[in-house]
């Protein structure tokens, strides 16, 4: 038998005991309008009381389940406020 190479597992450890992975319809919905408004990932992470990490983990997911797609200002978003 060959020699197992050993595995990095992503979001485990104490550096990620504070991602928050769960959210409701709702505050999915709100997202995207902040989304799609260009709203920046900080602000929107504001709004929502979360790291820019986490914004970017919802990206991830709703671009990849094709409920969002790409915006003016890529990731980082077009505008400073929130309103």
């Amino acid at each position: 038998m060959g020699r197992r190479e050993s595995k990095y597992i992503l979001f485990t450890g104490k550096a990620h005991e504070n991602m928050k992975f769960d959210f409701t319809h709702k505050q999915i919905e709100i997202f995207i309008s902040l989304w799609n408004a260009g709203v920046a990932i900080n602000k929107i992470a504001q709004r929502f009381l979360i790291s820019n990490a986490n914004v970017a983990l919802i990206v991830m997911d709703l671009e990849m389940a094709g409920r969002i797609g790409p915006r003016a200002g890529g990731l980082l978003g077009k505008r400073k406020v929130v309103s």
